[in-house]
């Protein structure tokens, strides 16, 4: 895949093409949202660095994939004394 790395889908997911250039698939991408055939938005891949561009034809869009990462530690259990699990609960 890394030749043919950017790949376009149409609106409804199918893969219409490949092309190892940026430019080429943008360009085509975007004449292709512009048929009558096509079923928009036209999207393209890149999943080497992870964006996809969404284009209709008045707007072309970026989104760049993140994954939000949470990290939790945990100290020693002497460091830190736990709260009082012995506190009444009260229910109403």
């Amino acid at each position: 895949m890394a030749n043919r790395r950017f790949q376009v889908y149409d609106g409804d997911g199918e893969l219409v093409a490949t092309f190892p250039e940026w430019e080429t698939a943008h360009s085509w991408a975007h004449r292709r949202a512009t048929e009558p055939a096509a079923r928009n938005p036209v999207q393209i891949e890149d999943r080497v660095e992870r964006r996809t561009w969404t284009i209709d034809m008045e707007q072309c869009r970026v989104t760049v994939w993140r994954r939000r990462v949470e990290y939790g530690y945990c100290g020693r259990t002497d460091a830190h004394p736990a709260p009082d699990a012995r506190r009444p609960a009260y229910l109403s």
